[in-house]
């Protein structure tokens, strides 16, 4: 019955203390392989689906341009001539970022072409959301695109990330690994003396 119970808080108390680490750490990066071939830049869609009024950026890795190329941005949508574009220049290191915000009476599929040493379309959805299309003036009780809202007025935000564990368990599994090796040392001074 000791051994048992000794066994059993031992493997409490090591699995208590060891979860934290277990649960934070962090994954395995993969060797570097040997391919000659390098990878091309990448581009990312920050929004591509954005209410009217809105912008959404799209981002170009460095080296996706030649530096300080002056790219040409083509829009084509509903109402395309009255959209907004500007960044359409790379910088020192190839890389871009360009802005877009649809027209105030534009909807459905916007196509953003580039046709720079490289070419790329990017595809942007724009619908009609909480926004008048004649002012774009936002409604306050609701948030711009890539934002979060504060959950109170001290500054804490809604999406906190990572975790923490309570005092209080990390208290209990160290209680419960020192019970058990206090109950392992009593079985063996037990055998000795028997």
């Amino acid at each position: 019955m000791l051994k048992k119970l000794a066994a059993i808080s031992l493997t409490a108390g090591a699995l208590v203390l060891l979860a934290p680490a277990v649960a934070t750490a962090a994954p395995t990066v993969p060797a570097a392989s040997t391919d000659s071939y390098s990878t091309p830049p990448g581009v990312k869609v920050g929004d591509p689906i954005i209410d009217i009024c809105e912008v959404s950026t799209i981002v170009f890795g460095p080296g996706f341009f030649l530096p300080s190329e002056n790219v040409n941005v083509a829009v084509s949508g509903l109402n395309a001539a009255d959209a907004a574009v500007s960044g359409n220049t790379a910088t020192a290191d190839g890389s871009l970022t360009l802005t877009f915000r649809p027209p105030s009476d534009g909807e459905g599929s916007y196509a953003i072409a580039f046709n720079g040493s490289r070419a790329y379309t990017a595809t942007i959805t724009v619908s009609h959301g909480h926004d008048a299309a004649v002012s774009c003036d936002h409604d306050p009780g609701v948030a711009a695109a890539g934002s979060e809202l504060p959950l109170t007025g001290d500054g804490f935000e809604l999406a906190l990330t990572g975790g923490s564990v309570s005092p209080w368990v990390l208290g209990g599994g160290a209680a419960a690994l020192v019970a058990g090796g206090a109950l392992v040392a009593v079985g063996a001074s037990r055998r000795k003396r028997a």
